[in-house]
């Protein structure tokens, strides 16, 4: 059997849990989207810190929370769509899952999935393990053995064999899904981009600015500001490099380590902004779309911080390296960047 569906295809890179959905969306409502829209809504502005003793990464720092399943999770009810998480012990199984779904007209999300199994990423195709991608299944032709799907970095239509299929989806990371996962989405929505946005930044400057416990928001922020200086005397230098080196590689447009710390000596190709880069980019849109002073008040004081971030960013790669040790200068950047974050959640009204 062969069938695709057609559903038009906005690419946007870089936010693929999301893109697909995205799609969905934009075909059902009519609705334009700023970059990364879904993204910054679900993501930005969930700071976390916990200590973590006894695993082996001993401090966990957070400036939003990337965590597919978190954010499918607060963003699905504001939107106004349902989600299901089909996990299969089976390729086969989860392969017929997808199939059925393109059968009844819905497009479905997989992953994640190992990039180094998808040939369409020429430069990590069979030569890295990143176990983070998602893309949106459209259509199959059991003939030929492969798979249609829409990818957020390219306008065209992808395919996949089902030989390779398998192998991207034999992988799993904490806290984004199992092997063979599909995900089953159902738009049922009316609402416009601005109810969506004023919803999801109200609930997100309620926890920042009034959190429930102590590790989130503005009081885990300024817990995490306190006991900086201290880890050095608290920790093993090898503890203390490991969280530094987590902290570094989220702190990027996706999930990965600056060039310099794979001893590339090459500029790198993607921003660390910390996601304020993005979150100034969709109020900044949002606010001349719909004359939102506020909105556009805050895109200018978050979108301050990404340089700031960036300035982090080089100091950790640069003590990782070896080449400078400039991380008594973190608490005071940290602590631009939590005053950041609290006044632009305050100027959104």
């Amino acid at each position: 059997m062969k069938n695709i569906i057609e559903i038009a295809h906005r690419m946007d890179d870089y936010v693929c849990m999301w893109n697909g959905v995205e799609d969905i969306y934009i075909r059902d409502t009519g609705e334009t989207l700023p970059p990364k829209f879904f993204f910054v809504l679900s993501s930005f502005g969930s700071f976390c810190y916990m200590k973590t003793p006894k695993s082996e990464l001993k401090r966990i720092v957070a400036l939003g929370d990337g965590r597919t399943r978190k954010m499918y999770e607060f963003l699905s009810p504001i939107v106004g769509f349902d989600y299901k998480i089909c996990e299969y012990k089976t390729f086969e199984k989860a392969l017929a899952k997808i199939k059925s779904e393109i059968d009844a007209g819905y497009p479905c999300m997989i992953g994640a999935l190992d990039m180094f199994y998808l040939p369409h990423f020429e430069k990590i195709y069979h030569k890295e393990h990143i176990p983070f991608h998602y893309e949106l299944a459209i259509g199959y032709d059991d003939e030929i053995q492969t798979l249609y799907f829409n990818d957020c970095g390219r306008t065209e239509i992808q395919a996949i064999s089902y030989n390779e299929l398998r192998l991207a989806f034999d992988c799993s990371y904490p806290g984004l899904s199992k092997p063979n996962t599909v995900w089953v989405v159902r738009m049922h929505t009316n609402k416009g981009k601005y109810e969506i946005a004023k919803e999801a930044f109200a609930k997100k400057k309620e926890v920042y600015l009034n959190p429930p416990v102590g590790f989130i928001g503005y009081r885990g922020f300024d817990k995490f500001i306190k006991e900086l200086p201290n880890w050095k005397n608290e920790l093993s230098k090898e503890d203390y490099d490991k969280i530094l080196y987590n902290m570094v590689q989220f702190l990027g447009t996706v999930p990965t380590i600056p060039n310099a710390l794979r001893g590339i000596d090459e500029a790198d190709t993607i921003a660390f902004g910390g996601g304020f880069d993005k979150v100034a980019v969709v109020l900044s849109n949002l606010g001349k779309e719909y004359k939102d002073t506020s909105m556009a008040k805050a895109a200018e004081i978050f979108g301050g911080a990404a340089p700031v971030i960036t300035q982090i960013k080089e100091i950790i790669v640069d003590y990782l390296i070896n080449k400078y040790d400039g991380t008594d200068e973190l608490p005071v950047l940290f602590t631009q960047v939590a005053h950041t974050m609290k006044s632009g959640f305050e100027a959104l009204e």
